[in-house]
């Protein structure tokens, strides 16, 4: 009897061990295959437009910065004025207001801001009145992808900067579409330019950052191209691939690329992937790559892998990619 009451106690444990086993288990499986799931269908339904549109940009500064250099003049390209004789410059009406009113000699104190450092300027006032100053920047460059969930951008895929300048912090920004494109070939030891006539605007935008300008789409329509998915960095493969670009008919196309070496990032970096135009349409139209091609979209298969950052000054044939995950995120 005391035997059988004993077994009996030993099985009911068991028993008890084994359900709440059973119930911890559940308890863990069920929420990460839950969260694995989520993971699974952010990265199926994680889709963009590549677009390769020729954009003109147009933009206010938060700041007037430099736009030429003067013989005596410690000023430089991209300098960004922060104050002058110790009073904030948010604008040229400032600036100038402030320069007139001073005698004829004076040694002006400039507060400037050059490549991410702080300086303290001395100049004299009738030299710096030969230099030109500003605060709206303009030139063309080309519209990466347009994320069709939040109406979202991005472009250029490098930072936008004058001179010196990093990157310049933008206080109102627009880019529109272009028409009658022109081509100022590339060739060894000179990059080429794209030029083009303004046409509309589609968007605004005021983030510059390291991998080109974001904004809202505003007056585009997108629903009869096609959405590639967003490739991971283990994804991207040497061998083919193609970039997306307006040619002179208006039209985006697809020209032949190759990935012919890829980094092994594991943080942000601007040259993700090292390429070569192969296309001869191309090559006969551009020279390589040119300026106004930044942010051309890059995609291998149907996915899209990045975008077009920089160029090779001795051989326009070659270039720099940077990876698509770094411009979404950054």
């Amino acid at each position: 009897m005391i035997n059988k009451n004993f077994n009996i106690k030993n099985l009911k444990i068991k028993s008890k061990i084994i359900i709440f086993s059973c119930l911890l288990f559940c308890l863990y499986s069920l929420p990460n295959s839950f969260i694995y799931a989520q993971n699974a269908d952010k990265l199926d339904t994680e889709y963009l437009v590549p677009m390769g549109n020729v954009l003109q940009i147009d933009a206010e500064l938060k700041t007037i910065i430099v736009r030429n250099e003067v013989e005596n003049c410690p000023l430089q390209i991209g300098d960004a004025i922060l104050k002058l004789q110790d009073k904030p410059i948010s604008n040229y009406g400032e600036f100038s207001s402030i320069l007139y009113s001073l005698p004829k000699d004076s040694d002006v104190s400039i507060l400037v801001n050059r490549g991410g450092n702080t300086l303290s300027i001395k100049c004299n006032k009738e030299i710096l009145e030969k230099i030109n100053f500003n605060n709206l920047i303009s030139g063309f460059a080309t519209l990466t992808y347009i994320d069709c969930n939040n109406k979202e951008f991005a472009a250029v895929g490098h930072p936008i900067n004058v001179g010196n300048s990093k990157r310049i912090a933008i206080k109102d920004g627009s880019i529109s579409t272009t028409t009658d494109i022109t081509i100022q070939k590339s060739c060894k030891g000179s990059v080429g330019c794209i030029n083009a006539r303004r046409d509309f605007t589609v968007g605004h935008f005021t983030k510059n950052d390291n991998y080109g300008i974001k904004g809202s789409i505003d007056n585009l329509d997108t629903s009869k191209l096609k959405k590639y998915k967003v490739a991971s960095l283990d994804e991207v493969k040497l061998g083919k691939a193609q970039i997306i670009l307006q040619n002179q008919f208006n039209v985006c196309q697809k020209y032949n690329i190759e990935i012919i070496g890829i980094e092994n990032q594991r943080t942000p970096s601007p040259k993700t992937f090292k390429i070569r135009i192969v296309d001869k349409d191309l090559l006969g139209l551009t020279g390589g790559i040119v300026q106004g091609m930044s942010g051309t979209p890059i995609v291998q298969g149907n996915k899209i892998i990045g975008a077009v950052s920089h160029a090779v000054e001795n051989d326009p044939s070659i270039g720099y990619g940077v990876f698509i995950g770094w411009i979404m995120n950054n």
